[in-house]
C-alpha cells in the first residue's frame, strides 16, 4: 500500500506554507485544497489566526500523490481512505503493488529541475536529451529561481516516457516522428479546451487537473480499443 505517513511527518527542514504558495507550488486552487481539507484528504493546517493557516512543505508532495491516485482512478473518498491508512478500506488491498513501486519510482520533485537532475531523474543521456530538445520533443529549458536552465514536471515526465522507449529498443528516427502527429496533438487540445470551458460544477471534480486526467483516461482508453482492433495480438508479440 502506498505510505501517506511518511509523507504527512516530514518536512525535510523547509519552512510550511500559507495556502497561496501552496496553490502556486501544486497548480490547484485554494479552493480545492480547503475542500482536500474539508473531506479528509489532507490533514487540518496550523491555524495562525481566524482567516490564515501554515500547511507543512511536504503537503506538495502529497497534493501530486492525490493527483496520481486520481489519475489512476481512484475517487477523493477512496484517497482519503488511504491517506489515512483505514484498515477497512478496500482500496487498501486493491492498490496493486507494481503500481505503488511504480510510482515510488517515478516520483517526480516539485518546483524547477536543473539539467543535472534532470538527466538524472529522467535517465536520459545528454546525446538523446540535445536531440530531442532541438527537436522540440521535450521544451527547452527555462530560467529558473537562482537565474539556471530548468525544466518542470511535465518536461521530466515526457523525458522519463523517452527514455522508456529507448530502453525498450526504439531508436530516435522513430521517437522523432513524434513530430509528425503534431496536428493531431492539437486537434486533441482544442477539444480538451471545449471540455474545460463547458464545465459547470464548482466541486473539486471539476479542476482542470481532474478533467485533463479524465479526458487522457477517455481518450487512452479509446486508442487502445482501436489498437485492439486493428493489432489484435499485440500484447503478445512475436
Amino acid at each position: 500500500m502506498t505510505s501517506f505517513t511518511n509523507s504527512k511527518s516530514s518536512n525535510n527542514g523547509e519552512s510550511p506554507l500559507l495556502v497561496g504558495e501552496l496553490s502556486r507550488r501544486t497548480g490547484i486552487t485554494t479552493a480545492t485544497i480547503n475542500y482536500y481539507v474539508r473531506i479528509g484528504v489532507l490533514p487540518s493546517p496550523k491555524k495562525i489566526s481566524q482567516t490564515r493557516a501554515l500547511y507543512p512543505a511536504n503537503f506538495v508532495n502529497l497534493i501530486f500523490k492525490v493527483k496520481e491516485l486520481q489519475a489512476a482512478g481512484l475517487n477523493l473518498r477512496g484517497i482519503a481512505q488511504l491517506i489515512n491508512a483505514d484498515p477497512k478500506s478496500p482500496l487498501a488491498a486493491a492498490l496493486p503493488v507494481q503500481q505503488t513501486a511504480d510510482s515510488q519510482a517515478t516520483s517526480t520533485p516539485a518546483g524547477p529541475i536543473s539539467i543535472a537532475e534532470f538527466l538524472e531523474q529522467s535517465e536520459l543521456d545528454e546525446k538523446l536529451y540535445d536531440r530531442l530538445v532541438a527537436a522540440g520533443l521535450i521544451r527547452r529549458p527555462r530560467t529558473g529561481p537562482d537565474g539556471a536552465p530548468a525544466h518542470d514536471r511535465r518536461d521530466l515526465t515526457a523525458a522519463r516516457a523517452f527514455a522508456r522507449l529507448t530502453a525498450a529498443g526504439i531508436q530516435y528516427l522513430l521517437l522523432q516522428r513524434h513530430r509528425e502527429y503534431e496536428p493531431l496533438s492539437r486537434a486533441e487540445a482544442l477539444f480538451l479546451a471545449e471540455h474545460l470551458t463547458a464545465a459547470s460544477s464548482n466541486s473539486a471534480e471539476s479542476e482542470p487537473a481532474n478533467l485533463v486526467a479524465a479526458f487522457d483516461s477517455i481518450r487512452r482508453y479509446l486508442r487502445i480499443l482501436q489498437l485492439d482492433d486493428a493489432y489484435p495480438d499485440w500484447r503478445n508479440p512475436g
